[in-house]
């Protein structure tokens, strides 16, 4: 009886503090949840600082942290003009991520790693540019190195991984008009990244992913990556993938060497485009397009350097591909407008016959500023190859065929 009544007095003790205590802070949920998906987050040295920068996301805008996902609402987009454009390539810079990885493109480990110096950013920059060209609603994602900031390092690459969703999870909640937001994949890790893919899309309500153009020198063909595809495109429905270029590694005798054939110019410059022509062309003779047919990709700066392989490659190397890969790049590949690409470099994508109802506008804010962000508009706006409604729809319609009712048009 002594001890039945000892533990009596437990569970009424016990009761009381479950009901008197005070409910888990961001912080304790976020850390929470990962601990539930096996992710150390501790293993990053600044965990404490970016799980604040995170909660303080939420609390500056009195917004509750909640884990199940809502699709987020875009503003309705029905005219040209200021208010109505969509931005489907711009990029969030919080200060925590700057502190990782100070140059783009480049990784903790190296003091440049081939890239730009990565820019100031904060919402309220961000919402003034878009007030400045008249965007009413940007698509975020984190610009490379992503979550390969601590290459060969597993634990970190999935924490960061995480890391970078909650944060994107927590813009795309508190400015749920403004903005949504493209999923961080620790990729070359595949059982994590399936891992990650469906917590991003089910839970924080990602409207799709953003992978790099290589994960620890592997591109987007790679053979292991194959049951990440499959993962993806069995998730039902329509996937979207965004692919961003980064910076190419080679790995050395055990090191990471950034390939660098011209060092004279940063590699956002040049190699980027190169790297998208790499990734693109190796899923397509891999054959990955081909296979998993509810995938949707979004191609940026108009494809980069890879519409100028396509013949070069595919009527040389493999021309069984060729009729049925174009199929796949009129159908189901999407061309952002982001940097300077409609003064010239548009006509060698357009000459491959792909519809002009494929095409996006983007801005790749905060790396390609306000003026020059303008100019690239002002020459969509002269480009004689599109009409007045051709135009409209790239500014604010077209987005909505590849979305779909992963936002709502109200």
């Amino acid at each position: 009886m002594k001890t039945q009544g000892l533990l009596i007095s437990v569970f009424i003790a016990t009761a009381g503090t479950l009901v008197h205590a005070a409910p888990a802070s961001i912080e304790d949920s976020i850390a929470s949840r990962a601990s539930r998906d096996g992710i150390a987050l501790s293993v990053i040295d600044s965990a404490p600082t970016i799980l604040t920068a995170i909660a303080n996301t939420y609390r500056e805008q009195g917004v509750e942290y909640q884990p199940a996902g809502r699709r987020r609402s875009a503003k309705p987009v029905v005219r040209r003009g200021i208010g109505n454009i969509f931005d489907v390539h711009s990029h969030a810079e919080p200060d925590w991520y700057r502190a990782i990885t100070p140059f783009t493109g480049g990784n903790s480990g190296t003091s440049t790693g081939g890239g730009f110096p990565t820019p100031q950013w904060n919402v309220s920059t961000h919402l003034e540019f878009m007030d400045t060209i008249g965007i009413s609603h940007s698509v975020l994602g984190f610009t490379g190195p992503s979550a390969n900031a601590y290459l060969g390092d597993k634990e970190r690459t999935v924490a960061l991984a995480r890391f970078i969703n909650e944060q994107l999870a927590a813009f795309a909640r508190t400015y749920p008009d403004t903005f949504s937001f493209f999923a961080s994949i620790p990729l070359p890790y595949v059982e994590e990244s399936i891992a990650e893919l469906k917590y991003a899309v089910n839970e924080l309500g990602a409207v799709g992913i953003a992978l790099m153009s290589n994960h620890e020198g592997h591109y987007l063909g790679y053979d292991l990556f194959t049951p990440f595809w499959k993962a993806l495109d069995g998730l039902g429905g329509r996937q979207i993938v965004y692919v961003h270029p980064t910076t190419p590694y080679l790995k050395v005798n055990d090191q990471w060497i950034p390939a660098d054939p011209y060092a004279e110019m940063d590699q956002s410059r040049m190699e980027f485009y190169m790297e998208t022509a790499r990734t693109f062309m190796d899923l397509t003779v891999k054959q990955t397009i081909h296979n998993f047919t509810n995938t949707h990709f979004v191609l940026p700066h108009v494809g980069g350097a890879f519409p100028v392989m396509i013949d070069r490659v595919l009527k040389t190397v493999d021309t069984s591909l060729y009729e049925a890969s174009l199929d796949i790049y009129r159908t189901r590949f999407w061309w952002d407008s982001a940097s300077p690409t409609y003064f010239h470099q548009i006509n060698g994508l357009l000459a491959y016959d792909i519809p002009k109802g494929n095409l996006l506008y983007g801005t790749d804010f905060p790396f390609i500023n306000t003026a020059v962000t303008a100019a690239d508009f002002e020459s969509i706006m002269a480009y004689p190859g599109l009409t007045d409604q051709e135009k409209e729809d790239l500014l604010s319609n077209n987005y909505k065929a590849l979305f779909g009712d992963k936002l709502h048009f109200s």
